[in-house]
């Protein structure tokens, strides 16, 4: 007999999804109806809390990660007042991502625990799981994976259960990221194309990056000419969308790949788009890097005007900084004075 698959309540899902990570936190869980209604008096207050979270997406657009994550912690309070849930729950999600582009992971987890909490009160799938993903990718690079593990073959099972189809692209990729922590690339490459094939057109940002987790798989396979192709792939995302971050990792991956075939022709190349890239994003210091590889490369060949050229304006982007001492400044001058007694 034919048996209607059962869909697992939000409510279960939260406490699912918690358990299979943290084991015994209690899920603040709906009691009343009116948990999750808006107080529509103070309007004056939901108002100062609208105009916070809008400061805090320009002090994030402005490199101020740390002031913005003070703004949102304050706009949360005044949505508190009103007892507007779903904008608490859309802020933390905006706190999390904020505290993770500072490197602190852990605030980051917290957040995402309590986003999962109110995600059951406002019975939304969506943050819950998404919340979810977010935890798994936060936590993959931990010592103990057995957990980490647990929670996105839940999460997995849950996205698929619920149609979420980024949700499930994610889960696939974080799938793949642990199977390559355990040494099991080939397993770890076929989760990831799966994953690919998950990805919405709207997400090409997200879908490039597991093309760059594809190639360093490879890469740790010494399958190089298809690492290439991978960090092809996502550069060729990365310029159709402008994404100046994940042109810079797919070149970075490109030029690694091309050391090993050896191809230093293509590595010319990409070493100059990567310099000028740099300059594009306002990074001086990566850029008197490049050019000094690039120095490098023409010197192995014998070019000495080019190689000359190169360390002379890597010295020049590295005196823009600020500190005049610094590394790539002195390693500039350095390979300068040493062409100079050739």
């Amino acid at each position: 007999m034919y048996r209607k698959r059962q869909k697992m309540s939000v409510a279960n899902i939260g406490a699912t999804i918690l358990a299979a990570f943290v084991g015994a936190i209690v899920v603040p869980m709906p009691t009343q109806a009116q948990q999750a209604t808006v107080n529509p008096e103070n309007r004056s207050v939901r108002d100062e809390a609208d105009r916070l979270l809008d400061r805090g997406y320009d002090q994030l657009k402005n490199g101020k990660p740390r002031e913005a994550i003070k703004t949102w912690l304050y706009a949360i309070g005044y949505y508190r007042q009103v007892n507007d849930q779903a904008a608490i729950s859309y802020t933390l999600a905006r706190v999390s991502d904020a505290y993770e582009m500072i490197g602190a992971n852990k605030a980051a987890q917290d957040t995402l625990i309590k986003r999962i909490g109110y995600g059951n009160t406002l019975q939304d799938k969506e943050a819950i799981i998404e919340s979810a993903n977010n935890l798994t990718s936060l936590t993959i690079n931990q010592s103990d994976l057995e957990p980490v593990a647990k929670l996105n073959q839940t999460t997995l099972a849950l996205s698929e259960q619920n149609d979420q189809g980024l949700n499930t692209a994610i889960a696939l990729n974080n799938k793949g990221l642990i199977a390559g922590r355990y040494g099991d690339h080939l397993a770890a490459i076929k989760l990831y194309y799966a994953s690919i094939k998950q990805y919405p057109i709207r997400e090409p940002i997200g879908e490039g990056y597991v093309y760059i987790h594809s190639g360093d798989s490879r890469m740790a396979l010494d399958d190089y000419k298809s690492a290439i192709a991978d960090y092809g792939n996502a550069l060729t995302l990365a310029r159709q969308h402008r994404n100046y971050p994940l042109m810079s990792v797919a070149s970075d991956r490109l030029i690694a790949a091309y050391l090993e075939v050896p191809n230093f022709y293509r590595i010319e190349e990409l070493l100059q788009n990567r310099s000028s890239l740099a300059l594009v994003m306002g990074d001086q210091e990566t850029a008197a890097i490049i050019q000094r590889y690039l120095g490098d490369l023409y010197l192995s060949f014998g070019n000495l005007p080019k190689a000359r050229l190169a360390y002379q304006e890597s010295y020049d982007f590295a005196a823009m900084l600020e500190d005049t001492s610094s590394l790539p400044l002195r390693e500039a001058y350095y390979k300068l004075q040493a062409l100079e007694k050739m």
